[in-house]
């Protein structure tokens, strides 16, 4: 019988085979277990927030000017310089008036004289009359000219209060705390009543200026809190409360105006700066599900979902849950639709890759200072 002859490439195959496992190539690739961070599905109160943006305004600036024109002599402040209630601005020459002054004083003296001697006379002649030395005639005429004399001191009196106030009015001082962001003088230039020699701008309570959505207008009301970042200091999360909701909306956009106090003691804040603002809504606490919001993904179809984790044979892994939310609060989210529980456990943080069944390994969570308080504003 003629030999049967393997072919070559059968041959070489088992053989490469073995010397493949002899070497070690890799085999099959398993993945490791994506880290991810958890939390979980909540029942809670949460209060229902509008989310809007503003701008910082000074609620107190003033463009200040002397009461009287007159030449300037000093300048106290520049423009950046804080000032406090009380404290001078500029000093206008003052020469004439401290002449003035100093004349009102001495008339002042002079018709305080005329009125003690008035009364000397007259308690004089009142001793006797006693004795029967001094007519009713003189005694009349010696009261009457207390009472001239009385008010001509008086007259005095309201001369030199006149005077003194014309000098004082050579000096602008600043009438609250706050800061100069204009200055429009120099040493030597004329001031005139009419126009503007600085600018101040109170810094302790800044105003936000944002636009509310008509159909929350009825539901913000006077004193209602606020929580505003700023994307100069996105770090750190202030609170105020609302001023007042104006009642003069936009008829293209349907929006209205809303203000809100905030405190600035430490003058970390200025105006002009963007804010992104969270106010808290009347009638709208109830009890429901939430999760946060960082664990929801948002679709470019409109659709959102989150990774629920859930154990399977010892190992954890990870599966998509489309979702509907409703209201929002503080840096949670309320589930209004989806196959969600109380208890549930969803991805937090590394949920950005994740693929269905795929394995995770939960890491620990880092700590927040206060998540309410530094939840991003949307």
């Amino acid at each position: 019988m003629p030999r049967s002859h393997a072919s070559p490439s059968r041959l070489i195959l088992p053989w490469m085979l073995a010397l493949g496992l002899g070497l070690g190539l890799p085999g099959p690739v398993v993945a490791e277990p994506a880290p991810v961070t958890l939390a979980e599905v909540q029942r809670e109160s949460l209060r229902e927030q509008a989310m809007l943006s503003g701008t910082t305004i000074a609620p107190r600036r003033a463009a200040l000017s002397p009461k009287v024109d007159g030449l300037v002599t000093e300048l106290f402040v520049d423009t950046g310089s804080r000032v406090a209630a009380g404290d001078p601005i500029l000093a206008l020459d003052d020469g004439i008036e401290a002449h003035n002054v100093e004349a009102a004083a001495a008339r002042v003296q002079e018709a305080a004289a005329s009125h003690q001697d008035a009364i000397r006379i007259r308690d004089e002649l009142l001793r006797l009359k006693q004795g029967r030395h001094a007519s009713e005639t003189d005694i009349r005429s010696a009261e009457a000219r207390v009472e001239m004399t009385a008010a001509a001191l008086a007259a005095e009196r309201a001369a030199l209060a006149r005077a003194e106030e014309v000098k004082r009015r050579h000096r602008l001082t600043a009438p609250f705390a706050g800061m100069i962001v204009a200055r429009n003088l120099e040493v030597g230039e004329w001031a005139q009543r009419d126009e503007a020699a600085v600018e101040l701008v109170a810094l302790d309570v800044l105003r936000i200026r944002a636009t509310l959505p008509q159909i929350d207008f009825p539901r913000v009301s006077r004193g209602a809190a606020a929580a505003v970042r700023f994307d100069a200091l996105p770090e750190r999360t202030f609170r105020g409360e609302v001023f007042a909701r104006v009642a003069s909306g936009d008829p293209r956009s349907r929006t209205f105006p809303i203000l809100i106090d905030l405190p600035n003691p430490d003058g970390l804040l200025a105006p002009g700066m963007s804010a992104r603002v969270r106010v808290d809504l009347a009638g709208g606490e109830a009890e429901v599900l939430t999760v946060p919001r960082d664990a929801v993904i948002a679709r470019a179809d409109g659709t959102r979902e989150v990774w629920r984790v859930q154990e399977e044979d010892g190992i954890l892994k990870a599966y998509p849950v489309q979702i509907e939310t409703g209201r929002a609060g503080g840096d949670r989210v309320e589930i209004t639709g989806g196959d969600l529980a109380d208890g549930d456990r969803v991805v937090l943080l590394g949920n950005e890759s994740l693929k269905p069944g795929q394995s995770v390994s939960p890491q620990p969570s880092r700590a927040r200072p206060d998540a309410a308080e530094t939840a991003a504003l949307e």
